[in-house]
């Protein structure tokens, strides 16, 4: 029993070592010169209670005695978290403090000694918090000669017996015919909470962390009735007494939209098509609104399509008007309304109708995320040492001697060497070795360094599992390891705010563990040797390396770090749709070389620097394509971005470098802010351009896009335009709205946009992916034919 204690100090050779050296110690100093017995006196002091060699085993000493909690029992925090601590004091000793583990105190109560005990003169009392719960050290220090402290060191359990709060204040809003959002309140506890956990018609229950205090509850029938429970579960488990509970009743399902006859919207996630039969013999052309503000005009051939969708000629009544709607935010309601126009300019007829756009599926659900999220702090504010997502538990070999928690949550049998560095504090470099360093070793890549990639080319559909990525998870002050897939992981650490959590990421090197929030400086350390000092052009590293097993992951003390991680991601999703899709597509050494300068440039405009600069920490890379990432086909607007950003080298002018860093805009509001409509370049101050003259059958590209703050001439640098096939609308405006939902993409979030020729000029889709201090992971993956 006592070989498996866990103990948070010391490993087991530590403790063996530190119990030989207090045995031979007092010889030694009567050995020793005063002098020396001085400065040994010295180093002694400078030491944290109970971390310095010199610790005895849990025996009341004759200047100090520790009589509560006693040795190996059990310990319940209080109403405020905490557990007493109590003993007392040789009369010619002074009290310096009193530890749990990392956590110290020195503020004490003092009382009377024992009755019948001369040599003590007085009772001592203390309160603390754990830093966690579970098996804990208890350390109590007194001196009663300068610099020589009596000690004494006892393991115990802290446990947490008092539930949360019940939940209050549960409502239930947004009600439609087939949803719901619930919603609550805050609820107390008196160590800490984990989160919320829900559940729907009794059914399998949900968790949220301890910042999301909402479900949104989908898939239901019109007219059906439900109750919802939620209770609150703490650090260590426990459950609200009662849970907080409402019922409520679906809509019944809304009548048809109000859409004129003759009139069909078609929404979709980025937009929507505009349908109806004209009237040739009296309408000349068109005039269409969206929310009241004038979106297009345009004339009766312009957008007119046969039964196969090409160009109508001549357009007759049995012909089709077909206007995309784009670029418009997903799952928002939108009133569209056209006019007709005569000749002469009158109206003719009106058309009008409503329409929702659709909703884009997460890579990685919102309730992985926040599963994952919570049930890691509870682990951590359990005492666990490591915690298993759901969707790694199947590869993650599980440390011989460790303790299940609960589900997924273990306590190491041995964790001495991260716990030293826990909670973390800059970069670190670890090169000591416990049950968790072995565990990473085991499951990271085989050449070690970040995860690269979440792709591939054996499953049907591209996003899979994938490697682990571990991170340092720190919540209420206790720390766990959380092992999970690279594109959960990257969620999850997106989620800490808002988990109450904080987070750092650990990097299997060759030389060890690294952990840290910037990685770029990190990766100096566990990778010292420089190997590139102007840019990725001129580092050893070539488009056929295998990034499974690339070992030097250093580049130049860190600088280009991130960078080579967007090459890597790059190269591999490439290789591996173009497989998949059996795409006429290889990188070669020409492309390669473009491939790195454009990534140079992209990473120079993301630092906002001068000459060449390696990428930051934390950012989104949108890869356009000849399609979009379902695979419809977007050749003629691909090709544009790509001639607008320099045709594979350098933009030209040079300052449409700027575009390389756009940042989202919700709505297109900065270009409005300016003044600028949808259809600026219809303007007289934007003419001539290369969108004056409409052709039927294409409709006005530009690029940067009308949803990102550089739209129009924000940045003193016009957007490029081009024609392109109307038929590319929706599918580009179905492309960047589901970059932003899959991404994260917010309002004013920066994003680089990466285009590669190559790629385009083969018909590869379009993909897009997170570059984060454990590697690179898509967010937007191409679906498989």
């Amino acid at each position: 029993m006592a070989d498996n204690r866990r103990h948070r100090y010391f490993s087991r050779s530590l403790r063996a070592t530190a119990f030989a050296v207090a045995l031979v110690l007092p010889v030694s100093l009567i050995s020793q010169p005063a002098a020396q017995a001085e400065a040994q006196a010295v180093v002694e002091e400078q030491l944290p209670a109970c971390t310095d060699p010199s610790v005895p085993e849990d025996i009341n000493h004759a200047s100090i005695r520790l009589e509560g909690p006693t040795a190996g029992s059990e310990v319940a925090v209080d109403a405020n978290g905490k557990i007493a601590i109590n003993g007392y004091l040789h009369k010619q000793a002074t009290m310096v403090d009193v530890s749990i583990e990392k956590t110290t105190s020195s503020s004490f109560t003092f009382g009377p000694p024992p009755p019948g005990e001369t040599n003590w003169s007085a009772s001592w009392t203390t309160s603390m918090r754990p830093p966690h719960l579970g098996p804990v050290q208890v350390c109590s220090r007194a001196e009663r000669e300068p610099g020589r402290y009596a000690k004494i060191l006892r393991d115990i359990t802290v446990v947490d017996l008092i539930p949360p709060s019940n939940v209050p204040n549960l409502a239930v809003g947004t009600i439609t015919a087939t949803s719901a959002k619930v919603s609550w309140g805050a609820a107390t506890d008196n160590y800490g909470l984990a989160g919320y956990e829900v559940k729907v018609d009794g059914g399998t229950a949900q968790r949220t962390t301890v910042g999301t205090r909402s479900y949104s509850i989908t898939g239901l029938q019109p007219l059906s009735n439900h109750t919802v429970s939620v209770v609150a579960i703490d650090l260590a488990g426990n459950r609200s007494a009662t849970p907080a509970t409402t019922s409520f009743t679906t809509d019944a399902l809304p009548p048809p939209p109000d859409v004129d006859a003759g009139l069909t919207l078609d929404p979709d996630e980025g937009g929507a098509i505009a349908s109806w039969h004209p009237q040739p013999a009296n309408e000349a052309s068109y005039r269409a609104y969206l929310d009241g503000e004038i979106y297009d005009q345009f004339a009766l051939e312009q957008l007119c399509v046969d039964g196969n969708g090409n160009v109508a000629n001549p357009c007759t009544a049995d012909s089709v008007i077909k206007l995309p709607i784009e670029p418009l935010e997903e799952y928002t309601p939108y009133a569209f309304r056209v006019e007709a126009l005569r000749a002469d300019g009158t109206v003719a007829r009106e058309l009008a109708g409503d329409f929702t756009t659709m909703i884009h599926v997460d890579e990685v659900s919102a309730a992985t995320t926040q599963t994952t999220a919570s049930e890691t702090s509870q682990c951590a504010g359990a005492g666990g040492d490591f915690y298993i997502a759901a969707s790694s538990r199947a590869t993650v070999p599980v440390p011989a001697g460790s303790t299940e928690i609960f589900l997924g949550c273990y306590r190491a049998a041995n964790s001495s060497c991260l716990d030293a560095f826990l909670p973390p504090s800059g970069e670190k470099l670890l090169d000591c070795a416990d049950n968790i360093t072995d565990m990473l070793f085991a499951v990271a890549p085989s050449g070690r360094g970040p995860v690269i990639s979440s792709v591939d080319a054996t499953q049907a559909r591209l996003l899979v599992p994938g490697p682990v990525a571990p991170i340092a998870w720190c919540a209420s002050g206790a720390c766990a390891t959380l092992l999970a897939p690279i594109a959960e992981t990257v969620e999850v650490v997106a989620a800490a705010q808002v988990a109450a959590a904080g987070t750092s990421w650990i990097v299997v090197g060759a030389a060890g563990i690294g952990i840290g929030v910037v990685l770029g400086v990190l990766l100096a350390i566990l990778f010292p040797s420089t190997i590139g000092v102007n840019g990725l052009i001129e580092y050893p590293i070539e488009h056929d390396v295998d990034f499974d097993t690339f070992e030097n992951w250093g580049l130049d003390e860190g600088e280009w770090y991130n960078s080579l991680k967007v090459y890597a991601e790059v190269i591999k999703t490439t290789k591996l749709v173009a497989d998949q899709r059996d795409l006429d597509f290889a990188w070669d050494s020409t492309e390669d070389s473009r491939l790195k300068r454009i990534i140079d440039s992209a990473c120079t405009a993301q630092r906002g620097t001068q000459g060449k600069a390696g990428c930051d920490d934390n950012v989104i890379v949108y890869v356009p394509g000849a399609k979009n990432y379902k695979g419809a086909d977007m050749t003629q607007t691909g090709k544009h971005i790509v001639a607008a950003m320099g045709d594979g080298g350098f933009p030209q002018p040079p300052t449409r470098a700027v575009w390389f860093y756009p940042a989202r805009s919700v709505g297109g509001q900065a270009a409005r802010a300016k003044g600028y409509n949808h259809g600026w370049f219809n303007r007289v101050e934007f003419k001539p351009n290369a969108c004056d003259v409409r052709v039927p059958g294409q409709t006005c590209d530009e690029f940067p896009f009308w949803s990102t703050n550089q739209a129009v001439n924000l940045t003193g640098q016009v957007a490029s335009l081009k024609l392109v096939s109307t038929t590319e609308s929706l599918p580009q405006a179905n492309d960047i709205n589901a970059f932003y939902g899959k991404c994260k993409v917010n309002n004013n979030t920066e994003f680089i946009v990466l285009p590669v020729k190559p790629w385009v000029e083969a018909g590869g889709t379009s993909f897009a992916f997170k570059v984060s201090g454990g590697g690179a992971s898509l967010c937007m993956t191409p679906t498989a034919p």
